[in-house]
């Protein structure tokens, strides 16, 4: 199966699945540079005159020098499944430019445990590095996620968005913290141009999932000069550039497959 999305920005982000019958998924995945040729990628003519547009090369020349965040798939498993083995970075939470006090090893944790709770909800409880990684129920019963070379995750009870307060579109302007006259000389209307919608750590709850995010790379945390700085160019992940990188899928049902099958290769 093959999956095409077209992203804001113009370029490409194109997934390919190849199913086994014995339920193992290999997936390989490319991101395209905002520099992208249309000679140069293979996509359907469909996606061909949506994508090679006047109006989506002007999109794409004014982003070409934006860095991306993170380039990974998510996808979401039942909160049974919350026993996370893996072999990578840790045991600690770790980014590519805050790892020195982290170690290749393997750890066995879940999902709860994976949560750090910041004051601010925000990115957390991520891990780097890693040949292989499982999500499986306490009978060892789940996936196992095997990398081509090595991918980072974040396994937790949220979704992404409820950590990144620009997503909180449901939240109000916080003003709890302003004095009385303050909070009646401001309004949402008033704050929604210059004030983030936030949440705080009490807003952050469980839910009935796991969401698993399987990542080629997160940018770098940076903060060098206390906070305020970009990430180094070694820590970062140019968008004018393009980005292959892939993972299998492997059903597995005891921990004796898990360690079978953590060498796989497809």
């Amino acid at each position: 199966l093959k999956t095409t999305y077209v992203l804001p920005a113009g370029n490409l982000y194109i997934v390919n699945y190849k199913i086994y019958t014995d339920g193992i998924v290999k997936v390989d995945v490319e991101f395209t540079s905002t520099n992208m040729e249309a000679g140069k990628v293979e996509a359907s003519e469909a996606t061909q005159m949506a994508t090679f547009t006047p109006e989506m090369k002007k999109a794409r020349e004014k982003t070409a020098k934006l860095e991306v965040p993170r380039i990974d798939l998510r996808f979401r498993v039942p909160q049974t499944y919350n026993q996370i083995e893996y072999y990578g970075n840790g045991p600690i939470e770790n980014y590519l430019d805050r790892q020195s006090g982290a170690r290749i090893g393997l750890y066995s944790t879940t999902a709860e445990d994976l949560y750090f709770p910041y004051v601010r909800p925000q990115e957390n409880g991520h891990r780097t590095f890693n040949r292989w990684f499982s999500v499986t129920n306490k009978n060892n019963q789940g996936l196992l996620i095997v990398a081509d070379d090595t991918v980072g995750f974040n396994a937790l009870r949220n979704s992404v968005e409820e950590f990144d307060s620009e997503e909180n579109k449901n939240r109000p302007y916080q003003f709890n913290n302003f004095s009385t006259e303050d909070r009646l000389a401001n309004s949402n209307e008033k704050a929604k141009n210059n004030r983030p919608r936030q949440t705080h750590i009490n807003d952050i709850t469980p839910k009935d999932f796991v969401e698993v995010n399987v990542d080629m790379k997160q940018m770098g945390v940076a903060g060098y000069n206390s906070w305020g700085a970009q990430p180094l160019p070694e820590y970062s992940i140019p968008s004018d550039k393009n980005y292959k990188w892939g993972f299998t899928l492997v059903p597995v049902k005891n921990t004796k497959e898990i360690s079978e099958k953590s060498n796989l290769k497809y």
